[in-house]
């Protein structure tokens, strides 16, 4: 895996072994290549870190900062070498607890917001709504979501800007301003 664009394209991205499931380089393309006009600049936030691919991706696009979020400490550690090795320490801050934790206990607003939680989970729509419901989006900002294929979001519907699936991932991008 390896940085799309920016700043740090073509830097490879260590990535934990185990249960992780890293966004993949043709995914984070063809997110970016959707969001890219809202990342310069922004306050991002990374739930459910891993490698930190996405939050990474951002910054290396000219994000302002990136929150990360993730529970299991040795995933922390090798998303913190990731975060040295791009030199980001000045823009990056690492958040060792669950997500809902998290959202139910942030007072920061963030402009794009990343998920990517485990795909049997069915955390999406419960992240969303914990997302609205602590009002840490901004007016006008995203959410992309990355789920299982199967996992349904039509109560969100009139809200998804963009949809598509790659294999058995589904990446739904979501904007505040047509909530």
């Amino acid at each position: 895996m390896h940085i799309i664009t920016g700043t740090h394209k073509g830097n490879k991205i260590c990535v934990p072994k185990g249960d992780v499931r890293p966004t993949m380089d043709k995914v984070r393309e063809a997110i970016f290549a959707i969001i890219r006009s809202e990342v310069a600049h922004a306050n991002v936030l990374d739930l459910f870190a891993g490698s930190g691919s996405l939050g990474l991706e951002a910054l290396s696009e000219g994000a302002e900062r990136c929150d990360f979020v993730e529970n299991s400490y040795k995933v922390i550690k090798i998303l913190q070498k990731n975060i040295n090795n791009f030199t980001f320490e000045k823009y990056a801050h690492i958040h060792n607890c669950s997500v809902f934790s998290f959202l139910n206990n942030c007072a920061t607003v963030y402009d794009l917001i990343f998920f990517d939680p485990p795909y049997k989970g069915e955390f999406a729509c419960r992240i969303i709504k914990a997302i609205y419901m602590n009002n840490i989006l901004c007016d006008e900002g995203i959410i992309v979501a990355e789920t299982g294929k199967s996992e349904d979001l039509s109560e969100f519907e009139n809200f998804i800007i963009k949809e598509k699936i790659y294999g058995e991932t589904k990446v739904t991008i979501l904007k505040k301003g047509f909530f």
